[in-house]
């Protein structure tokens, strides 16, 4: 498959594509066939863009490994490669062609789990590559509104919703998606007024070790992040310093490098160019976050994601993509290009970015 590529350097670079080399000084940025080049202080990205063939808005994204990764968006999306994003296999769940898969799980190559988010919600799961899917679960009730689904391993998982009845709505799973349980809303602590969550991009809950999981939430007063210890069994809630007071603000997308080191992205979607207030820190685990006051990411952003291997956060959003060094203390500007969500493999550290209008590109880090 054809790759448009988007490098970004430190320094002079020379880049060969179609026979062609392209020398360009590093304090110059140019686009000039789909290649833009910028200054970067430390790090070399390189975001091989795969040739669009669907419009849809894509905002789920699984990574297993160097070869494998799956994509869900609306339109009843579903992607799959088996070749390291060399190409891309479409499929569709027979009966539902119209839904929007905010959020996938993957673990293999045959075997990956689906969201659909609002009434009725249903999980769908295939263990054949994609070649058929199973309703797994469904939630016909009005109030339903799933913003995102983890897995701690193969057998375990977990999915949060909007709040039903003034407590958000947790289920969870033990045997790899075939069964969901709720967790019983009275160990979950009751939310503001208009609290909810955010699925713009399936990563607004995330799970570390065997039990540890965060989610995050906005539109209310003020942003929160909710903490379990036991696999989602108890929670408690920390208030976040990250923009809130309306619809559109908050808490989109959490991660952690380990049991301690985490960082919280959002901000005001509908205002995606203002830095204020869209990144939390923690170095407790979550007990506690403090904002940051420079070096901010450039904008409103959906997702966040730790890179073992290379060892960075990288952030991105409708105004641009940015990655951190430091644990989230300081942020580089990247690029200003739309994207919705990141995955990143916890094997290999390979990484996908996806977006709006089949947006699919592979990052590479040097």
């Amino acid at each position: 498959m054809k790759k448009y590529t988007l490098v970004i350097l430190a320094a002079v670079l020379i880049y060969s594509c179609s026979s062609k080399k392209v020398i360009e000084k590093p304090e110059l940025e140019i686009e000039k066939d789909n290649v833009v080049v910028e200054k970067i202080s430390t790090l070399q990205f390189t975001f091989e863009m795969q040739k669009p063939f669907t419009n849809s808005s894509l905002r789920g994204i699984s990574v297993v490994d160097s070869l494998i990764a799956w994509v869900s968006g609306d339109k009843g999306t579903i992607l799959r490669t088996t070749d390291g994003g060399k190409t891309w296999q479409s499929s569709k769940v027979k009966g539902y062609e119209t839904l929007d898969f905010r959020d996938i799980e993957a673990f293999d190559k045959y075997s990956a789990i689906i969201m659909c988010i609002d009434t009725p919600a249903f999980f769908f799961k295939t263990t054949d590559g994609g070649k058929s899917w199973k309703r797994k679960y469904m939630n016909r009730n009005p109030k339903i509104f799933f913003n995102g689904l983890a897995f701690w391993d193969s057998k375990n998982g977990i999915a949060f919703s909007d709040p039903i009845d003034g407590r958000f709505f947790i289920v969870s799973t033990k045997d790899g998606g075939e069964s969901w349980k709720e967790i019983p809303q009275i160990n979950i602590p009751q939310v503001q007024k208009n609290e909810g969550g955010f699925a713009a991009s399936g990563t607004s809950i995330f799970v570390e070790g065997k039990d540890l999981v965060w989610f995050g939430s906005g539109g209310s007063e003020k942003a929160k992040i909710y903490f379990s210890q036991d696999a989602g069994q108890n929670w408690r809630t920390e208030d976040a310093p990250i923009k809130s007071g309306n619809a559109s603000s908050g808490v989109f997308s959490i991660s952690f490098k380990d049991d301690l080191y985490g960082v919280a992205v959002g901000g005001d979607y509908k205002n995606d160019k203002n830095k204020n207030g869209n990144c939390a820190i923690t170095d407790d685990g979550g007990l506690s976050w403090q904002s940051i006051s420079e070096s901010n990411p450039q904008g409103f952003r959906s997702s966040v994601a730790w890179n073992p291997i290379h060892k960075y956060f990288l952030t991105v959003g409708t105004s641009g993509s940015d990655y951190s060094l430091d644990d989230g203390k300081t942020w580089n500007p990247i690029n200003t290009k739309s994207y919705n969500s990141i995955g990143i493999s916890r094997k290999d550290g390979t990484c996908f970015v996806v977006g709006d209008g089949g947006a699919i590109a592979k990052v590479i880090t040097k």
